[in-house]
């Protein structure tokens, strides 16, 4: 067992990540619920960019329904996120599971 080699594989392994994470900060998703009434721009680490609301979803009347399209546009937007997180990290770590970034 080569201790060095080891280490310098890990290393290597560990740079790659960051490089990887410090990438998946400039992609952008979008999440989107009510036929595209509410939209949601966020990057690959969850950071919100913006968030745009259609007049016809907004209904004094029914505030509840507003609130679950953003809550649906959110997680979709976070999902994508996820998804492409794991896609390009899980190919430095050969498919092993990491902690959500």
């Amino acid at each position: 067992m080569d201790i060095q080699k080891m280490l310098r594989e890990a290393q290597e392994l560990q740079k790659s990540l960051l490089e990887a994470q410090t990438e998946l900060g400039k992609v952008d998703v979008r999440g989107s619920s009510g036929g595209g009434l509410v939209e949601v721009l966020m990057t690959a680490h969850g950071e919100v960019k913006d968030l745009k609301i259609k007049k016809e979803a907004v209904d004094p009347n029914d505030v509840e329904t507003l609130e679950d399209l953003v809550l649906s546009a959110f997680k979709d937007a976070s999902t994508k996120a996820l998804a492409i997180s794991q896609e390009k990290l899980g190919k430095l770590t050969g498919g092993k599971g990491l902690p959500r970034l």
